[in-house]
């Protein structure tokens, strides 16, 4: 699938199930594979609601009726996956039914519990792996008193057995069931931003028609409305009220900005050269040799090392630069 500006459908999501089997990545398939059941648990029965103990629906922050994912996914599952997930076409059950399923997606996506299989207070355990030949081998129930369920499941072949299950629901419904309202939508960011022009006006305003059709073609990717006078009396009875500024009048702009910056470059370059003059004093005076030290005073030479070391600071703290 192409990501451009497009959506992430129904039938995509299926059609990543079924790479990511190709490809053996299995927990994402599996993943996947129990999302789908939420999607079309929503779409076959809207009419689940949570409702309080009094009969009133639950609302939401909208003040719609909230779902209640839990029950659309197990009713959705026992009455269109189910065929799909028999041993045989002959068995009566299938060999996991809505709750289970159920269980398993909210344990596996949202705790990853019941797979370690320790906890004793556990009486469904599921048994994940591949190459078992079927999505569940059996039901063994191992405990005496038959209170412990123990459910293997093949990921490869559940998956494919969801996907064909949600397929089958899709070709039958969807003329009548709107699976758009479940598009993730998804922008390509790197096209969205090569594409994408401005809504705003620009008007080129140059005698040389020629050389302002030229202006026009290379700024036609910022914008789709681009319009060319040789005069701005034409652009303003063109545009009516709209603010006119002349190309002269954005270059103008642009220059007065590039001076304010080279003056602020120069003031910081006299600046530098303030401070490196002062600490050449310092160090000057500082590497006198002893013969030259005796042709100035240590006096004098004191006060000059004094006065340059105040003006360095001074310069430090000026607070204009």
């Amino acid at each position: 699938m192409i990501q451009d500006n497009a959506s992430f459908t129904f039938l995509h999501r299926i059609e990543e199930v079924e790479l990511n089997i190709e490809d053996g990545r299995w927990q994402s398939a599996l993943a996947l594979a129990l999302t789908l059941p939420d999607i079309c648990g929503g779409i076959a029965f809207p009419e689940i609601v949570k409702r309080y103990r009094d009969g009133r629906a639950v609302l939401d922050r909208n003040q719609r009726p909230t779902r209640d994912v839990g029950n659309q996914y197990i009713r959705w599952f026992d009455t269109y996956a189910a065929p799909f997930f028999k041993v045989s076409a002959q068995d009566i059950s299938p060999y996991i039914c809505g709750e289970r399923c159920w269980q398993l997606r909210c344990e596996y996506l949202h705790q990853n519990k019941g797979f370690a299989n320790t906890e004793d207070n556990t009486s469904i355990r599921f048994h994940l792996g591949v190459n078992c030949g079927t999505s569940v081998c059996q039901l063994d129930r191992i405990s005496s008193d038959n209170s412990l369920t123990d459910i293997r499941i093949d990921i490869e072949q559940f998956c494919r057995r969801m996907c064909q299950a949600v397929r089958a629901y899709y070709e039958a419904v969807h003329t009548e069931k709107d699976f758009n309202l479940y598009n993730t939508p998804v922008l390509d960011f790197i096209k969205a931003s090569q594409d994408e022009q401005s809504n705003a006006t620009i008007a080129i305003m140059c005698s040389d028609s020629a050389y302002g059709n030229g202006l026009r073609l290379v700024l036609q990717k910022l914008s789709k409305h681009i319009l060319v006078f040789e005069t701005p009396e034409a652009a303003r009875k063109k545009l009516g009220k709209k603010k006119v500024m002349s190309l002269q009048q954005q270059i103008g702009d642009l220059q007065n900005k590039i001076s304010i910056l080279e003056k602020q470059y120069l003031a910081a370059e006299q600046y530098n050269d303030s401070l490196r003059q002062e600490a050449y004093t310092v160090h000057l005076y500082a590497s006198l040799s002893l013969e030259e030290a005796r042709k100035t005073s240590i006096k004098d030479k004191q006060s000059q090392i004094i006065r340059s070391s105040e003006h360095i600071l001074e310069l430090l703290n000026n607070e204009k630069f």
